[in-house]
C-alpha cells in the first residue's frame, strides 16, 4: 500500500518533517498554556456541533457539484482566565482542538476529515452572552482527489492531504454554569498550496449550531492591580526595533501534464516596532527564487539571460498579531525585479511565527498572488532587538 506521502511525491522523511513542523506551529500555544495549569481546574469545554452548508462553485468546472450537505464537528476546548498576560489582553479567549467531518455532497468528492487547533476571540462579552470569532488551522484528509483516468472531472484538489482553514463568527448564550449554546456562520477551506495540482481549493460556507458542556465549575478570572508575570516571549513595554531574519522552503507544481515539482527558496529581513502588547508594524525585504519561473519565462522569451534574473526581490508592509510565543504575520508587498512578470507585481503572505527559544523561531507561510495560492512553505529564523532602552 502506498503511503500518504507518495501523493505529494516526496519522501517519507520529508513528509514527516513537514507534518511535525505544522503541528508544532498550530498546537504550541494550547500546549504551552495547559502546562501551566498546576493548581486550577482544567477549565475544559466539550462541544459537538452540527453544520449545514454548500460547496462554492468558484470556477465554472465546479458547478456540476452544486448541492447542500451537513457536516459535523467535535471540539475539546480550554477557557483562559488570566494566567498569562496575553489572555487578559484579548479578553480571555478560548483555545482548543476540533475534529470536522462531512460527506461533500457528491460521489466524486467523497468525504473530508479535518483536525485543527483553534483560538476563539471574544468581540463582545457579558456574563451570559458572547459574540466571538474563531480561527482554526490544521490538516485535512480528503478521500477523493483528481485523477486523470478515474476522477478527471474533479479539478478542485489534486492530493488527499491538505491544509484546513476554518473561520467562524458565532453568538454564544450561557443559560447555565455548565451549558453553553451557540449559533453562527462558518467557512471551511481546503487547499494544498499548489504542492500538487490541480489546486482550486474547496470553500464550504455553513450555518452552524452547537452545545458546549463543562464537567466542573469555570475558573474565575484572575484580576490583579498589576499585570501577570511576563514570560520571556512577551513584550515588556520597552521600546525597541525588532529585526527578524528568516528563510522558507517549499515545493510546488505548475499544473503541467508532466507533474514535475519545483523547489522554492526564499528569505526575508524585517524591521518592526511594537504598537503595544498585541501588535507590531514594520517593513520587510523579501528575496525569492522559484524553480518554475524558468518554465514560465521560456513561454514568452527565447533569448538567453543570466540565471540570477530569476531571483525576485520585493518589499512589503508587515503586521503581526502577537499571542505570547506565537504570532500571526501578514505582508502585502510589491516585486522590485525578476525576469518573470506573469504573476503580476504584487504578492501577499500570511503565516505563523512560533518562538522555539527566546529568539529563534519557526515559520509556516502561505504566499499568494491575488486570490491564487503560490506555495506553502516552512522555515526557520532568528530575531534581534536593536536600540533597546527604557521609556
Amino acid at each position: 500500500m502506498k503511503s500518504i506521502s507518495t501523493y505529494f511525491g516526496i519522501s517519507d522523511s520529508k513528509f514527516q518533517l513537514l507534518l511535525v513542523g505544522l503541528l508544532v506551529f498550530i498546537c504550541g500555544l494550547t500546549v504551552d498554556a495547559q502546562k501551566k495549569q498546576h493548581f486550577q481546574a482544567a477549565n475544559l469545554l466539550f462541544e459537538p456541533r452540527f453544520n449545514y452548508g454548500f460547496l462554492i462553485a468558484h470556477h465554472v468546472e465546479m458547478e456540476i457539484y452544486n448541492g447542500h450537505f451537513p457536516s459535523f464537528e467535535f471540539s475539546v476546548a480550554r477557557a483562559t482566565y488570566g494566567k498569562q498576560q496575553w489572555e487578559s489582553l484579548y479578553n480571555y479567549p478560548v483555545t482548543g482542538c476540533t475534529y470536522w467531518n462531512a460527506w461533500l455532497g457528491h460521489p466524486d468528492l467523497g468525504q473530508a476529515h479535518a483536525i485543527f487547533p483553534f483560538i476563539r476571540f471574544p468581540w463582545l462579552k457579558t456574563d451570559k452572552n458572547e459574540l466571538n470569532f474563531r480561527l482554526g488551522a490544521g490538516m485535512a484528509y480528503l478521500t477523493k482527489k483528481f485523477d486523470r483516468l478515474e476522477n478527471y472531472k474533479y479539478i478542485a484538489i489534486g492530493s488527499h492531504l491538505n491544509a484546513a482553514i476554518n473561520l467562524m463568527v458565532e453568538y454564544r448564550w450561557k443559560p447555565l454554569n455548565y451549558l453553553q449554546l451557540s449559533f453562527g456562520i462558518q467557512l471551511m477551506h481546503f487547499s494544498n498550496g499548489s504542492t500538487k495540482t490541480p489546486n482550486y481549493g474547496l470553500n464550504i460556507p455553513s450555518l452552524s449550531g452547537g452545545a458546549a458542556f463543562r464537567l466542573n465549575k469555570e475558573n474565575s478570572y484572575i484580576k490583579r492591580r498589576i499585570r501577570p508575570d511576563l514570560t520571556r516571549f512577551e513584550f515588556d513595554g520597552r521600546e525597541f526595533l525588532e529585526i527578524k531574519l528568516g528563510t522558507t522552503f517549499a515545493i510546488k507544481e505548475t499544473g503541467d501534464t508532466d507533474g514535475k515539482r519545483y523547489n522554492i527558496y526564499s528569505g526575508f529581513l524585517s524591521a518592526s516596532k511594537s504598537l503595544g502588547f498585541k501588535n507590531k508594524l514594520g517593513l520587510c525585504l523579501d528575496l525569492s527564487w522559484d524553480g518554475s519561473d524558468a518554465l514560465l519565462v521560456a513561454r514568452t522569451n527565447t533569448d538567453p539571460y543570466p540565471a540570477r534574473q530569476l531571483t525576485k526581490p520585493g518589499i512589503s508592509a508587515a503586521y503581526e498579531l502577537v499571542l505570547s510565543r506565537m504570532s500571526f504575520a501578514f505582508n502585502l508587498g510589491f516585486y522590485l525585479g525578476g525576469k518573470d512578470k506573469s504573476e503580476g507585481l504584487s504578492y501577499y503572505k500570511a503565516g505563523i511565527h512560533y518562538l522555539i527559544s527566546k529568539n529563534m523561531f519557526a515559520n509556516l507561510t502561505l504566499k499568494t498572488h491575488f486570490a491564487r495560492a503560490d506555495y506553502v512553505g516552512i522555515g526557520l529564523g532568528y530575531r534581534f532587538r536593536w536600540k533597546y532602552y527604557l521609556k
